[in-house]
């Protein structure tokens, strides 16, 4: 898998509009606190996929497992929740944002 992708990425619904999703790394300076529970995608090398979120003492719990894959500029998820086909707008250092089909 694109290593560029693996690793942990938190979901930031304010930054979001309709069927775009904004995530970014959690040690990026963008991720502010938040009074709801982020929820965390972890991408793994192998192919894994868990989403993660935090309860009210912001501990994580994993919720979900599936898979992913890379094709050119889409991301293909299998997770409950997040199933479906992503176009890739933007991936940088500590910003991914995806567009579901």
């Amino acid at each position: 898998m694109p290593k560029e992708l693996c690793g942990d990425w938190i979901e930031m619904r304010e930054e979001g509009i309709g069927d775009c999703t904004v995530l970014r790394h959690p040690d990026s300076p963008a991720v502010t606190p938040s009074r709801m529970p982020r929820r965390r995608l972890c991408l793994h090398q192998d192919g894994a996929v868990e989403l993660h979120t935090g309860d009210a003492a912001d501990r994580l719990a994993c919720d979900a497992r599936g898979q992913w894959r890379r094709d050119g500029d889409q991301l293909h998820l299998t997770l409950p929740g997040w199933d479906g086909d992503y176009d890739i707008d933007a991936l940088e250092d500590d910003l991914l944002i995806i567009t579901r089909h």
